[in-house]
């Protein structure tokens, strides 16, 4: 049986991951860790088949890490455990460094599939944007004939590079329209189409499933949401189970501010560094205005000048725990 260490900076990742192999009955992981100094150490006394590591680990850069493993350990496998931004930013160095690399999102069996190919000395590609390729069902002809008119008239034209460089824009595009139609199909319901209409409808999804015990990917897969919007709702729904879910700032003695939902959920994602491009589009589904609005609102109620010193006024005053802010990011 495979052997494998889990090396991710979140606690939560790191226990899907372990899950996921561990079911696979191919694999078994031998220990994991959410730093390189405890991997390192527990490398010089045993060492597995494979290591998946995250590329976020607190206390060291991963290329450096990588370098060191394949000098001292060339027969470990190292499969990475990226996001698509991260692929984007260090592909190069995953290509060379690596045996591959999968999502953070990855689905249990792109996990598994992962293992195998790379044990058996292929290099795995896959991020969250190829996603909808994994499922079982076949593709319809109509979309098989876009592709190939689409795929065609690249490679007749473009140089090999070109082709390369032309694909990537038509698939950041294609996910450009995916996120729009989402926030058309969420946001303009036929006889209600408020913001409020929209926080209701997710909240009612994402917590029914939440019930039944479905994982974060399952919930995003399901629902067609980002995975950001599933980590948001989960966390709001643990606190509110836990009697936690209004939240009341005391700014001077006798006067309290009272923060909406929409408000507190704002405030983490701007703690955890999302745009509001990217807050509007891929988050919360509302239109821009409306989480400008939000913002400006908050650094009134805050009374501070700018975001960055609401954050740190947020956390001083122990309304935001870095913990929340690592559940959003990892």
């Amino acid at each position: 049986m495979i052997s494998a260490y889990v090396t991710i900076r979140s606690k939560k990742l790191n226990e899907d991951f372990c899950s996921s192999i561990n079911k696979s009955a191919f694999a078994k992981v031998a220990d994991l860790f959410y730093t390189q100094r405890d991997c390192r150490k527990k490398l010089s006394v045993r060492t597995p088949d494979i290591l998946l590591l995250g590329l976020d680990l607190p206390d060291g850069y991963w290329v450096d890490f990588c370098t060191e493993i394949r000098k001292k350990y060339p027969a470990i496998k190292v499969l990475a455990i990226t996001s698509y931004d991260e692929y984007t930013v260090f592909k190069n160095s995953l290509n060379s460094l690596t045996s591959g690399y999968i999502s953070k999102d990855a689905l249990p069996k792109v996990i598994v599939s992962a293992i195998h190919a790379v044990m058996e000395g292929n290099f795995f590609r896959y991020d969250k944007i190829v996603v909808p390729a994994e499922k079982d069902e076949p593709e319809p002809e109509w979309l098989k004939n876009v592709v190939r008119q689409m795929i065609g008239k690249i490679q007749n034209d473009d140089s090999h590079r070109e082709t390369i460089e032309k694909l990537s824009m038509v698939i950041q595009a294609t996910e450009k329209v995916r996120r729009t139609m989402i926030q058309n199909l969420i946001t303009k319901e036929k006889y209600d189409t408020d913001d409020n209409w929209t926080d209701r409808y997710l909240k009612q999804l994402i917590e029914n499933m939440l019930i039944k015990g479905s994982p974060n990917w399952e919930i995003a897969e399901v629902l067609n949401v980002s995975i950001e919007t599933v980590r948001l709702y989960r966390m709001e729904f643990i606190r509110q189970l836990s009697g936690q879910n209004t939240m009341i700032l005391a700014v001077r003695d006798g006067e309290t501010i009272r923060l909406g939902r929409r408000e507190q959920q704002l405030l983490r994602l701007i703690a955890a560094g999302y745009t509001n491009q990217e807050i509007a589009d891929d988050i919360l589904y509302v239109d821009i205005e409306t989480v400008k609005t939000l913002r400006k609102n908050l650094i009134l109620k805050f009374e501070t000048k700018n975001t960055m010193t609401m954050v740190i006024s947020a956390l001083r005053k122990g309304l935001l725990n870095l913990e929340e802010i690592d559940d959003l990011l990892s």
